[in-house]
C-alpha cells in the first residue's frame, strides 16, 4: 500500500507510481545516460542535457520547445555579428546623404557561413558593405552598414585598420560626426597616419566642413611617401586606395 503524498506537478493527493489527476510519474525517475536523479515529470536531466524517455517523442511530435526564444535570439544575434565576404573596398565613394533605411535587394547573393573571430566577422561585413557601396547598390550596403558597426564594436579594441574600416562604414550611412571621430582616434596615435587623415578629411568633405577636409588633404600629401615608405601591415592592406587618395586629395588642394 502506497502512502498518500502531494503530486509534485499539479498538487492532488495522490499515491501509487502516478498521479490520478494528471498521470505525473510519483517516483523518482533516473536518467538513462547518466543516472542522476529526474524530477517528476522533467523532459531533460538537468545534469547532462539529455531528453527523458518521452520528451523526444514529444519533440518529434511538433511539441514546443521553451527554448525556442532563445534559439531565434541567438540566430539573430550571429546574423548581426558574422556575414559576408567580398574583396577590398576602393577610394572615391560618391556622396551618399543620411537618409532612412532602405529595404535590401531580395536578390542580394547568400552571405558565407559564419566563422573566424569577431573581428575576422567584421572584416568580410566590412568588405561585403564597401563592395556592394562601390558596385553602386546603396540600398544593400546602407541596409548592412549597421551590422557591420556593431560587429566592431564588439571587437574592440580596434588597430587603426579597423577604425578606419568603421570611419568608412560610418560614411555609408552618414553619420559623418562618428566616421571622423573613429578617424580622429587613429591620428591620436600616430597624427601622420595615412588611413586615419584619408577617412578623417573624407568625413569632413562630407559634413560640409571644407576647411577641416582642406587641412586633412594637404596633411596627407605632405607626409604621403613616409609614411608609405614606413611599410606599415595597414599601408599594405590597402596598397590599391592608398594612391587613390593621393590623387583625389592633390585633386581637392590643386596639389
Amino acid at each position: 500500500m502506497f502512502a498518500p503524498m502531494q503530486c509534485p506537478k499539479c498538487g492532488a493527493e495522490a499515491a501509487g507510481k502516478f498521479c490520478a489527476s494528471c498521470g505525473a510519474p510519483l517516483d523518482p525517475q533516473r536518467c538513462a545516460v547518466c543516472d542522476a536523479p529526474l524530477m517528476p515529470s522533467a523532459r531533460y536531466c538537468n545534469q547532462c542535457g539529455r531528453p527523458v524517455a518521452g520528451a523526444a517523442a514529444a519533440a518529434a511530435q511538433g511539441a514546443p520547445s521553451r527554448n525556442l526564444p532563445w534559439y531565434l535570439l541567438g540566430a539573430s544575434l550571429l546574423m548581426i555579428v558574422g556575414l559576408l565576404a567580398f574583396p577590398l573596398l576602393r577610394g572615391g565613394e560618391p556622396n551618399v546623404p543620411a537618409t532612412v533605411p532602405v529595404t535590401p535587394d531580395p536578390g542580394a547573393r547568400t552571405p558565407p557561413p559564419l566563422t573566424g573571430t569577431p573581428r575576422e566577422q567584421a572584416d568580410r561585413l566590412f568588405n561585403r558593405i564597401m563592395t556592394e557601396y562601390d558596385e553602386g547598390d546603396t540600398a544593400n550596403a546602407r541596409f548592412f552598414a549597421p551590422m557591420g558597426i556593431q560587429a566592431y564594436q564588439m571587437a574592440e579594441p580596434l588597430d587603426a585598420d579597423g577604425l578606419y574600416h568603421i570611419a568608412l562604414i560610418y560614411n555609408v550611412v552618414g553619420q559623418f560626426t562618428d566616421a571622423r571621430t573613429a578617424a580622429e582616434r587613429i591620428l591620436a596615435e600616430n597624427p601622420n597616419h595615412l588611413l586615419g587623415l584619408a577617412a578623417a578629411a573624407e568625413a569632413a568633405h562630407r559634413s560640409g566642413d571644407a576647411a577641416a577636409a582642406r587641412t586633412f588633404q594637404q596633411r596627407f600629401i605632405s607626409v604621403y611617401d613616409a609614411e608609405v615608405a614606413r611599410g606599415l601591415p595597414e599601408y599594405r592592406d590597402h596598397a590599391r586606395v592608398l594612391p587613390e587618395h593621393l590623387a583625389a586629395a592633390r585633386r581637392a588642394t590643386g596639389g
